[in-house]
């Protein structure tokens, strides 16, 4: 099914239907600027018509209680449960498989924390800057003890941490895990492109010929975590992110229906709507949203910033 603009009876409809609603957080409910607006009056309209609201994101550059005090600083009503991010599954990940060896993190402080909070001992975080020549580096020593790469965003990225990562994967045994292959991080009314960290894990796997195991959305692990501590209904649950690849993927994937706004990363026209399908003749070899949200969805309509566009459907009062 082609995807659907959401107006206020199919708003009606969804919410009778849904219990539970899991929000992407950059480009969705906030950006490098700020709030987004009408983010913050839906999410509070949401809990007091008795939702539960969860907080989704592939962002692995903070923990899950740095992740609780952004949404306290933004407004955004939320317990450390109802967060999940790829810093902590990653960390979940490997305890839940029994993972007793060392880990060479190409990454971030924020998944060294996960890491300490889950016993898992880790190396490799922080600046390693180019150092010798070819003639040096065949003769690199290697630590012995690590059995898994986890790539994740790391603004420390070089040559040499490439090196190392790949490195060490061509141990068969050794594990490749990735938070996520996001290609940019979502900005508003800019022409700058920041990269994401699928540049990182790209970085990683192409020399190392080897395809990572993807905690992060669109794969299940996310939601299976939410699905288990919450007691989730698949069925009775929408996700709503800005990302047709990893959010409406991670709908797909999980069986959960999905929103798609367009304050991030996806633009209306990659659209293929309801009544222009036959026009844009795309097939079912991309991941598609149940809905799209093309105007505000809180209680009073409110103007958007210039040249912002208005990413939420109006919610009907109850």
């Amino acid at each position: 099914m082609a995807c659907e603009r959401l107006t206020e009876p199919s708003a009606k409809a969804l919410l009778k239907e849904t219990d539970n609603f899991l929000f992407d957080c950059d480009g969705v409910l906030w950006d490098g600027r700020g709030v987004i607006p009408g983010s913050l009056e839906t999410i509070i309209k949401l809990k007091e018509l008795g939702k539960k609201v969860f907080y989704i994101t592939n962002n692995s550059s903070r923990t899950r209680e740095q992740y609780l005090e952004k949404c306290k600083q933004y407004g955004y009503p939320a317990t450390v449960e109802e967060i999940v991010c790829t810093a902590y599954v990653a960390a979940l990940y490997l305890r839940n498989i029994s993972f007793k060896d060392k880990v060479y993190v190409v990454g971030n402080p924020a998944m060294g924390k996960e890491l300490d909070q889950q016993g898992i001992r880790h190396t490799g975080i922080g600046p390693c800057p180019l150092q010798g020549t070819a003639a040096d580096w065949i003769d690199m020593k290697l630590d012995p003890e690590v059995k898994c790469v986890l790539v994740g965003f790391d603004g420390h990225l070089s040559y040499m941490k490439i090196m190392y990562a790949a490195t060490y994967l061509q141990n068969p045994e050794c594990l490749f895990v990735a938070t996520n292959e996001d290609t940019h991080l979502p900005v508003s009314n800019s022409s700058v492109r920041i990269p994401g960290t699928g540049t990182m894990v790209a970085a990683v796997k192409t020399p190392a010929q080897r395809e990572p195991i993807v905690v992060g959305k669109p794969e299940r692990p996310m939601f299976e975590e939410l699905q288990k501590l919450h007691n989730l209904d698949p069925a009775r649950c929408v996700m709503v992110g800005d990302r047709i690849n990893s959010d409406i993927g991670l709908a797909k994937m999980c069986g959960l229906k999905s929103l798609l706004v367009l304050t991030g990363v996806t633009a209306e026209s990659e659209l293929p709507l309801q009544d222009d399908v036959s026009r844009t003749g795309i097939t079912g070899k991309r991941f598609e949203a149940d809905f799209s949200a093309a105007t505000e969805l809180c209680t009073s309509r409110q103007p958007v910033r210039d040249g912002g566009l208005k990413e939420f459907v109006f919610l009907p009062e109850f």
